[in-house]
């Protein structure tokens, strides 16, 4: 019996699907986040079209994961939550377009180098600390204390606690799957344009 040769961090594990493999289905998946112009000519991130390998899986994880990012929470704060996690699980692909995303929110190389120190940097806010540490202890411990808690409900409505557990909860899923099938890191600049 051989062993099988190592698969390098950069190669993608599971291939995306061919565009002549595109059903309704998968232009349905591709159309949650870009609309008509996604069915018409396929979603202009690598995440979408590996989903493609599951439309149905990923056309509902999808429509879950918009929800969230359109949710109640602050766009900023729910980047600064997104980077630290990333950056936590050390998931290149999801920090890579979340680097890319955040700067829309005034997110830039200062606060991304403050991302990678966390809560203690005094760059950020009282309110940008606490859902930074809240990040911080879910990925640590899978809780947080009471202590914290209170902070953040002072700080948070009931609405924005719920956000800020499904944000973590949901990139931390995110960032093993994306790591485990080495999904490789688009140029959203040039994809954009």
């Amino acid at each position: 019996m051989t062993d099988k040769p190592k698969m390098p961090m950069g190669s993608q594990r599971q291939p995306s699907i061919a565009r002549e493999e595109w059903t309704d289905e998968v232009l349905d998946l591709f159309g949650v986040l870009e609309g008509d112009w996604g069915r018409e000519n396929g979603s202009k991130y690598n995440y979408t079209h590996w989903l493609a390998n599951h439309p149905v899986l990923g056309t509902k994880f999808m429509q879950f994961n918009l929800e969230l990012t359109t949710g109640v929470f602050q766009p900023r704060l729910r980047e600064l939550i997104v980077l630290r996690v990333s950056n936590r699980f050390k998931s290149e692909y999801e920090w890579n377009l979340h680097v890319q995303i955040s700067a829309q929110y005034g997110i830039g190389p200062e606060q991304i180098a403050a991302v990678q120190v966390g809560p203690s940097d005094p760059l950020w806010t009282e309110a940008e600390r606490l859902c930074l540490r809240a990040t911080d202890a879910l990925c640590d411990k899978n809780d947080i204390d009471d202590d914290l808690w209170a902070a953040l409900a002072a700080e948070f409505d009931r609405k924005e606690l719920i956000e800020l557990l499904f944000l973590v909860g949901t990139y931390s899923m995110l960032a093993w799957i994306l790591k485990s099938v080495r999904l490789p890191s688009e140029d959203l600049k040039a994809a954009w344009h």
